[in-house]
This record gives C-alpha cells, sequence and structure tokens, in this order.
C-alpha cells in the first residue's frame, strides 16, 4: 500500500510447503538498492510475522552483509503448508522523476533457491489517481531479465499484477507502477538531509575524533604559554647540547642531530674526521678517536652512547670507517633517539618522550582503524545496517588519532624558555652580518657548525662566511689546502654518508532525484527496491 507521504506498508503472504520436519522460515531483504547507477539504504521498520490466524510469530532478526535476515518459527511445521505473512513499514518507497512518480519494487526476490509457483502483486496506489492515469508494468525471470510473463487487472481497490508462469528457483517478479507527480508528498529537503544524515553518521565519526583530539591537545598536549618574545641570542643555551637544540624545535629526533653530535665530538677534540677514496674510487671517511673517554666529566651519556655506537662499547678499536659503522647492523638510528628523547626529559625539557607520545596514539589509530574492519563482524548485528560506512568512519577515525600524535608532545615551562633561546641562537646563526663575524674568532665557524647541522640551517651558515677569513678546523683533515667551497662540499657529503649509515638497519627507520523514464523502458527482474530471497529451517 502506497501511502499520501510516499512510505509503503508491505505485506508479504508467502506459502511454504514444508516436507519434512522444520522448525520455521526465514525471509532475507537487501537494506540497499540501486537507483541511476548510485546505492541507496532501503529502512525497513515495524518488522513483524504472523500465522494465518494473524498471531504473531517468535522472530529473531540480524542483519548479516547488508541485508535484514528475518527468522521465524512456526510452530507444526512438518509434512504441511502454511501461509506466514511478513509485515513490515518502508520509510522512501517511492522514487520520483520529471514526469512521474514510480514504484518500483522487486516483490518476491531472485534468491529463492526453490520455486515458486504462483506470484502476484497487489497495489494500492494514493488517493486521486485514476485509472486513466495509471502505469502498469512487471519483469519475471532471472535476476537482469527483461521477461513478462505477467498479466495486469484491477480488483476492486487493488492493481493485481501476477505471473503467468511457474518461477524457477532465482526468478522472480518485479513490477513497476506509476502516475503523474503531486499525488504523494515527498519529503522536504530539509528532511531528507536529516535522513541523509542518520543513514550514514558513521562518517561523521572521524569529525568526532577530531573535536576530541583538539580537547585532548587543549588540555594536555598545547607547551606552556610563553610571551618571550624571540630575540637573536650570540651564543647557544647553556647546559644543552646540539642534538637537544635540534630535537627542541620541532620535537623529533632526526639523523642530522646525531651527525651534529659527531661533529661537536670532533670540535671538542674527541675525534678526528678525515675524508679518504676507497680502492673503488667510492668516498668514506674515517673517524679517528683521540683520547680516551671512560670517566670523562665532560661526556654526557648521550655523547658517550653515540661514541660507543661508532667505535664499540670495548673501546678497543680508535680508528673506524663510516662504510663499517653501516655494515653494523646493531648500530641503530631508534635506540639513539630514544636516548635523546631520554635525556630531553631528565633535563626537564619535555615531561614525556615525544616518540612514547608520538607512538602511543599512533598504537591507538592504529588498533581503532584495524578495528573499523572487525567491528561490524564482530559487534552486534545491527551494525551491519551502516555498512560500509561504518567500516569506513572507524578507520577515518583512526587516521585521525595518528594525524594528532604528531602534534602531542609538549615541552615543559622549562623546555618553552629554553626553546626561545634556541630559536634565537638560530636567527643569529641564519643572519649574522659579516662585520660582527669578521670581529669574532677565527675558529667561530667550527666552534658553531654542530649548532647550524642540529638546527638545519648548516648552509646559509657557512654561507655568511664567505670573504672572511676562516682557520682551517683541526678536526678535519681535507684532501689539500683548506677551503670553504671544498668544506661546504665535503661535509655535504659526511652528512649524507652517515645519515645512511645511521639508518640502514634491518628494522629500517620508524618514529612513531532527477530526470530519466524510471524503470518502464529500463528497468529488469530483480530490479528497484526489496528483493531477496528466503527458505526454511
Amino acid at each position: 500500500m502506497v501511502d499520501a507521504d510516499g512510505s509503503l506498508v508491505v505485506r508479504e503472504d508467502i506459502t511454504f510447503e514444508f516436507r519434512g520436519t522444520h522448525q520455521g522460515i526465514v525471509r532475507r531483504i537487501p537494506l540497499r538498492y540501486t537507483r541511476d547507477g548510485l546505492e541507496f539504504p532501503l529502512h525497513l521498520s515495524g518488522l513483524g510475522v504472523y500465522d494465518e490466524a494473524s498471531q504473531p510469530l517468535r522472530t529473531e532478526l540480524s542483519y548479516p552483509a547488508r541485508y535484514v535476515a528475518i527468522k521465524a518459527w512456526v510452530p507444526g511445521a512438518v509434512d504441511t503448508t502454511k501461509t506466514v505473512s511478513v509485515v513490515y513499514y518502508v520509510r522512501r518507497g517511492i522514487m520520483k522523476y520529471d514526469d512521474h512518480d514510480e514504484l518500483y519494487w522487486n516483490a518476491t526476490g531472485n534468491e529463492w533457491n526453490v520455486p515458486i509457483g504462483h506470484a502476484e502483486v497487489f497495489v494500492t496506489v494514493p488517493p486521486g489517481v485514476a485509472d486513466a492515469e495509471m502505469r502498469t508494468f512487471a519483469y519475471t525471470g532471472g535476476l537482469g531479465a527483461p521477461g513478462q510473463d505477467y498479466a495486469v487487472d484491477r480488483v476492486q481497490t487493488y492493481w493485481r499484477l501476477r505471473t503467468t508462469r511457474a518461477l524457477r528457483p532465482r526468478e522472480g517478479l518485479t513490477v513497476v507502477v506509476g502516475w503523474p507527480p503531486g499525488r504523494v508528498a515527498h519529503p522536504s529537503e530539509l528532511r531528507q538531509a536529516l535522513w541523509l544524515v542518520t543513514d550514514h553518521w558513521p562518517l561523521a565519526l572521524p569529525a568526532l575524533a577530531l573535536v576530541w583530539g583538539a580537547f585532548v591537545w587543549w588540555a594536555f598536549g598545547r607547551d606552556p604559554a610563553s610571551n618571550r618574545s624571540v630575540r637573536p641570542e650570540y651564543e647557544p643555551p647553556g647546559d644543552l647540547i646540539p642534538a637537544q637544540a635540534g630535537a627542541l624545535v620541532d620535537e623529533r629526533a632526526h639523523p642530522r642531530d646525531v651527525i651534529a653530535t659527531v661533529v661537536d665530538l670532533a670540535v671538542r677534540g674527541y675525534l678526528e674526521i678525515e675524508p679518504i677514496t676507497t680502492a673503488f674510487g667510492d668516498q668514506d671517511f674515517m673517524f679517528k678517536r683521540l683520547k680516551p673517554v671512560a670517566g670523562d666529566p665532560d661526556l654526557r651519556p648521550f655523547e658517550l652512547y653515540v661514541l660507543a655506537k661508532i667505535f664499540g662499547a670495548d673501546w678497543v678499536i680508535n680508528m673506524r670507517l663510516l662504510s663499517e659503522v653501516r655494515r653494523d647492523y646493531e648500530n641503530v638510528f631508534p635506540p639513539i633517539r630514544d636516548r635523546l628523547y631520554r635525556l630531553m626529559v631528565e633535563d626537564g625539557l619535555f615531561p614525556a618522550s615525544p616518540g612514547s607520545v608520538r607512538s602511543g596514539w599512533m598504537v591507538a589509530g592504529l588498533l581503532t582503524a584495524i578495528g573499523g574492519f572487525f567491528l561490524p563482524q564482530l559487534g552486534p548485528s545491527w551494525l551491519g545496517l551502516y555498512e560500509p560506512w561504518l567500516r569506513i568512519g572507524i578507520v577515518g577515525s583512526g587516521l585521525v588519532f595518528i594525524a594528532w600524535g604528531w602534534v602531542m608532545p609538549r615541552k615543559t615551562w622549562a623546555g618553552v624558555q629554553v626553546l626561545a633561546k634556541v630559536r634565537g641562537f638560530q636567527e643569529f646563526l641564519e643572519r649574522a652580518e659579516k662585520d660582527r663575524l669578521e670581529r669574532l674568532p677565527p675558529d667561530t665557524l667550527h666552534r658553531w657548525l654542530p649548532w647550524a647541522i642540529a638546527l638545519g640551517v648548516t648552509e646559509r651558515w657557512i654561507f655568511n662566511f664567505q670573504g672572511i677569513k676562516v682557520a682551517a678546523p683541526p678536526w678535519y683533515h681535507s684532501r689539500g689546502d683548506f677551503s670553504l667551497p671544498t668544506f661546504e662540499r665535503d661535509l655535504g657529503a659526511f652528512a649524507r654518508r652517515t645519515e645512511e649509515a645511521i639508518l640502514t638497519t634491518r628494522r629500517g627507520y620508524s618514529d612513531g532525484g532527477g530526470p530519466g523514464s524510471g524503470a518502464f523502458s529500463r528497468g529488469s527482474s530483480g530490479g528497484g527496491m526489496g528483493g531477496g530471497g528466503g527458505g526454511t529451517f
């Protein structure tokens, strides 16, 4: 029956021939249908199953794979014939076209594995539709077949469309009934928008994850407020090593922080770096340890750890090629990175390791995304109503959590104050005037070079010394007379090769309605809303 608001009241009277002993029947109805190449949800409500005396039967609903499965227990289903009525309400059952409104309904479904001896459909049209204004059509056969083995007639207040032959297994009857537009009240644009939201509410989950992440960031992830402006600093903050400055700026440890530590140790006289050419013509670098390091009060544990990764923890080796470091699979960047994060926490710059914070959010995001693939199967069956949107929404929420992880690490108040000084020193390294540099000691370039490396301004810092006399560094042995262009070129090669060496590991590097003619001219059996199949159990 077509209501004046375009909804449908559907009653299916199905006669089953039970052969042997059975408990009841199963009716499966798809909850998605395709219209004009687009997929739409089919909303069913008020589902009930009744016997021949109109008494309700015990039923059980489930929602497997975009279907609603109605399971009803039928008393006495043993070698007998019984009629079972399935009744339900369809929220949106009428298709709207420019020149007509249309009911396109797969009455029987094309998924029955048993023959259907006879099928007929009674349609009550909206009030005020004259017989001459009615258009009726039907399709019979398998899915997609255009068969027309049907007859139509008027029975009292109904239009009846019935098959003229028995339907074989997986054949069905689809009816099309149309009338002029304006006879039913179609939902307003606002109501359709609300329906769209309720039909696809899982797609709002990433937005909720975004809002929740913003609240967590505001409450726990922001740096303490500081109104201290950044002003040029001509020396780096005391009690800070270059690697800490680099990690403090963007809250991440980079390979360049390790390179800066190595160069800083060389500048301070703990090792020498010499570029060499191998027998195969490749460029390599030799590390030479110059003095004992055990018990040295000027070495911080992190720096000692980096030296141990180069020369070995037993300190037997005093010379080593960078290519040998690259072949050492135990010499990996992640433990160095974790040591640096631990140092930042110990020095009170971060309340917790930035890497651990990011990893925690990444794990939470990955678990959420993985849950999106399994929750619809493992959760309540009604979640199947919202496939695939639920899966997409949960996976999208997981990706949002992963994205939030990059901004969740926060600095302490002391970290914010030190960062302002680091930024000021970075400003000096980038924009130092030549007249100021000329008044500084000749070793200024090399003394602050590790800081320039850690802060990512190496090229700019070296460029500032063009045309200025620069002393040759005692820790770097060039293959000829020292010159600034050659030194810059060799330093760039050293940085690239060192980064490759510390990142070459077994595990790799990681951080944590419209126009158209409707179904009258291009429909088929199995098209439209409704459909499905069923059987006995």
